[in-house]
């Protein structure tokens, strides 16, 4: 059986990866960034923290990880842990809108692994150079807002405060077979693309799926369970998936797990890119370059608020980049809304 893959972009500042199923699709992705260094909690990571402060209410305490700021634990009623007490904790779920990360404890020895993790080993590694469309391609297709359904149609998505709408678009698909068939055929089309998208996405919570008409009990039975087996086959598990309504919505709630990719990348009103993501996106743009010109000097234009990260909080990335390639290169900013790379007279 065919391995899976893993495309792993690494350049200055960030190393992007891309896990390809045996049919070359992308399931999963993973980003690191130079930023998040000394400050960021990754699912399924062990850290020593301490317990600052119990909550009864909430059924379980905040905890202080060292070196890596505060999280929440979840303790049953009849926990026997103390404010102050050192502990071994495993990060369960990452940030995510401003929420803390939550832990449970765990002793080191009896670490457990997320079924989304367990994708990525094994996996054969590929290393690629900085700016390849098929790792660009992916990271894109996470943010956008509507990608194709496999034989045709298109999935819109949606994320909201509450929930995550998703509405089943079939224009440009051409079906044989009654309207019943029709519409069993390219629903479970775009839920298994969509059981993709969430993975892709890092998405979790309520989603909300506007299925097409029409549909009877047999075929939404048949929907929820090959949209559960997509689901399992990509390691997303702790899934409840209800048949559609008679108003042909179908709901599924997923446990979070991963900071969404878009929270990784966007602002926080998840429409435009952030500071921090254009500067890197320039900064791959010029290794581009400065492979394929070997010895010109080239200017890189930043978009004024990405230049303004780039001068006051990533020093070390600008003597990365001088010691990779050479003192060739001018940093400019711009009022361009994205980076340009052009050759320095």
């Amino acid at each position: 059986m065919t391995q899976n893959r893993i495309l792993r972009e690494v350049c200055i500042g960030e190393t992007r990866e891309v896990l390809l199923n045996q049919h070359g699709l992308a399931i999963a992705l993973r980003l690191s960034r130079w930023s998040d260094q000394d400050s960021r909690l990754t699912l399924g990571s062990l850290h020593e923290a301490r317990l600052r402060t119990l909550e009864p209410a909430l059924e379980g305490a905040f905890v202080k990880i060292v070196g890596k700021g505060e999280a929440f634990l979840r303790l049953p009623k009849d926990n026997k842990l103390t404010e102050g007490q050192a502990i071994t904790v495993q990060v369960a779920t990452e940030a995510r809108n401003g929420k803390l990360p939550r832990v449970i404890a765990h002793a080191k020895d009896r670490a457990s692994e997320d079924a989304s993790l367990t994708l990525w080993r094994g996996a054969v590694i590929e290393d690629v150079r900085p700016g390849d469309p098929e790792v660009a391609e992916a990271f894109e297709t996470a943010l956008a807002p509507s990608v194709q359904i496999p034989n045709g149609g298109r999935l819109h998505i949606e994320r909201t405060t509450a929930l995550c709408a998703v509405d089943i678009d079939t224009s440009g698909r051409a079906d044989k077979g009654s309207a019943a068939s029709r519409a069993l055929r390219i629903n479970k089309d775009a839920c298994t693309e969509l059981a993709r998208q969430i993975g892709l996405r890092r998405l979790g919570g309520l989603i909300v799926v506007d299925c097409v008409a029409p549909i009877n009990r047999e075929s939404g039975r048949k929907l929820v369970e090959a949209t559960q087996q997509a689901l399992n086959s990509l390691g997303i598990t702790g899934h409840k998936i209800l048949p559609p309504s008679p108003l042909g919505l179908m709901e599924m709630s997923l446990p979070w797990r991963q900071t969404p990719i878009a929270e990784r990348i966007l602002r926080p009103d998840l429409r435009q890119p952030a500071p921090e993501s254009l500067c890197l996106a320039g900064l791959r743009l010029l290794e581009v370059e400065a492979a394929a010109h070997r010895l010109q000097r080239l200017t890189l234009q930043l978009p004024a608020e990405a230049h303004l990260w780039f001068t006051q909080e990533a020093q070390p990335l600008q003597d990365a980049l001088a010691g990779k390639y050479g003192q060739r290169f001018t940093y400019e900013a711009s009022t361009n809304p994205t980076p340009n790379v052009y050759r320095t007279p």
